[in-house]
């Protein structure tokens, strides 16, 4: 059904989205043919008035679980209790859901957000060696570490989402992927891969919180102020979890990494509630996250990286408008935040300088174990 410039699903449509003066629910049709209905404010609503407002908002959905990265999942009616209750995830059920028809009510009118492009570099094919005097440059290629936590019920469908479609652009625009996944995500794997020089860049999905990026099992992976800066040091970052981008992401920053994307609180996302089988909730959240991913991997800057990663979200949100779905996205959008240099990028290779005579033994060594030897 269309309303304005959006196309509801039928229940979002019959969904209250404003409450008038005389404190009647008016839908998102009663807004856009009287305009001046939606001067209101739903904050200026009383407590109850606003649980009301939210529970009337729950009842048409159709089931659905809500997942939070780091806490589990809940059903519809675990979620209704929760704002029944007034429980911590309750006010915020209720903050994130006015805050959103707050939101939709400006963009019945406005144009559609679009997906952003995502830009497909020209990678030339450079020699990998250049001759100089007495000197030579080798082609090498940098290396991806992804943290993939694939142990868990809540992140293993990001995890599987991400393998699928964020690996293999790293790998066709050159770099060396490195994945950590099952019962090797953990911190003694991530450590060696870290720290070598090539890794330019890490990624992943896991459990988190203010401090702590977490692996198999809730083994950590990185933790503030607790950590050797070589495995951050010229580093991009970006975690999908929830809350590490309040405290571990400008740590990281302050130790050298060029630049931390993740979220400051926990990241809530609809599983597919089965209601339109053309629209899968969950991937529309997991296609949004990846976007950052897959900017940094195509030569965009962390910045535009963000850019194009709050458009994609925006997208998202137009997409399922009046939705449960459509709240989440928009406070998992509000949430991102991006730490460091907004000019950093990443490439596939780099050149390393090699001068004769050879300078030390180490080097001699190295060099005789990459190739084949002949008298």
């Amino acid at each position: 059904m269309k309303i304005g410039n959006l196309e509801f699903r039928d229940y979002a449509a019959k969904k209250p989205l404003m409450i008038s003066p005389a404190g009647e629910s008016l839908t998102a049709s009663d807004v856009v043919s009287q305009p001046s209905l939606s001067l209101g404010s739903l904050f200026a609503l009383s407590d109850q008035k606003k649980i009301d407002f939210v529970l009337e908002r729950y009842k048409p959905e159709p089931d659905f679980k809500l997942g939070i990265i780091g806490v589990g999942l809940l059903t519809k009616d675990e979620v209704i209790d929760e704002i029944k209750n007034q429980t911590e995830l309750g006010e915020l059920a209720v903050e994130t859901e006015l805050g959103y028809c707050s939101e939709l009510i400006s963009s019945l009118v406005s144009p559609i957000p679009s997906w952003p492009e995502i830009p497909q570099p020209d990678v030339p094919d450079k020699p990998y060696w250049k001759p100089l005097k007495k000197c030579i440059r080798l082609k090498l290629k940098n290396r991806v570490l992804f943290c993939e936590n694939t142990t868990d019920g809540v992140t293993k469908p990001f995890a599987e989402y991400r393998m699928k479609y964020v690996h293999p652009v790293f790998s066709a625009r050159g770099f060396t992927v490195i994945a950590l996944t099952g019962t090797n995500d953990r911190r003694v794997n991530f450590v060696p891969e870290a720290k070598k020089p090539l890794t330019v860049y890490l990624s992943g999905v896991g459990h988190g919180n203010y401090t702590t990026y977490t692996g198999h099992w809730g083994n950590h992976i990185l933790r503030a102020c607790t950590y050797d800066p070589a495995e951050v040091k010229g580093k991009g970052i970006h975690f999908l979890s929830c809350q590490t981008a309040r405290t571990l992401g400008p740590d990281t920053i302050a130790k050298g990494a060029r630049s931390y994307a993740g979220y400051d609180e926990n990241f809530i996302l609809q599983w597919d509630d089965g209601s339109t089988p053309a629209v899968d909730e969950f991937k529309l959240f997991a296609k949004a996250d990846s976007t950052y991913d897959i900017m940094i991997a195509n030569g965009s800057t962390a910045q535009q990286a963000y850019d194009a990663t709050i458009a994609a979200f925006n997208a998202a949100i137009a997409s399922v408008p009046g939705t449960v779905a459509a709240s989440y996205l928009t406070l998992d959008r509000n949430r991102l935040k991006l730490h460091g240099t907004p000019g950093a990028r990443v490439l596939p290779y780099r050149y390393v300088k090699i001068c004769f005579p050879l300078a030390t033994f180490e080097m001699e060594d190295s060099l005789a174990k990459s190739g084949e030897l002949e008298d």
